[in-house]
């Protein structure tokens, strides 16, 4: 009987400190938690500010300026515009048409590449 006590009051005592460790994780997790809803926050702030810039910089006005003043452009004149279809008579048939997609270099077998990538559009 005298060891089953012991044997109890050393388990209890094991599980007292076990829930003492775990109640340290829960309270060290918290902590990280909330450093990172922090971190949160403050990258939303930083975005919020980083688009009111671009909103800024991105303005037409603004770059319409910058254009005329250090690029020496100008507006486009309605003469400029073309419809789509009016391309091939203003430029020639010749011009509108796609170039043809590369050919695999000559030494290489049947279906090799050139380690291009194929443009996605």
């Amino acid at each position: 009987m005298k060891r089953v006590a012991i044997i109890g009051g050393l388990v209890v005592a094991a599980l007292a400190v076990a829930v003492y460790r775990a109640k340290l994780g829960a309270e060290e997790t918290q902590g990280r938690i909330d450093e990172l809803k922090t971190d949160v926050a403050d990258a939303k702030k930083s975005i919020a500010t980083l688009k009111a810039d671009e909103a800024v910089l991105t303005r037409p006005e603004r770059i319409g300026t910058i254009a005329q003043q250090q690029l020496g452009l100008e507006p486009a004149h309605p003469g400029q515009y073309t419809a789509p279809e009016a391309l091939k008579q203003k430029l020639g048939e010749a011009q509108v048409r796609l170039p043809a997609p590369a050919q695999p270099p000559q030494g290489a077998p049947n279906g090799a590449t050139t380690g291009a990538k194929p443009q996605q559009q």
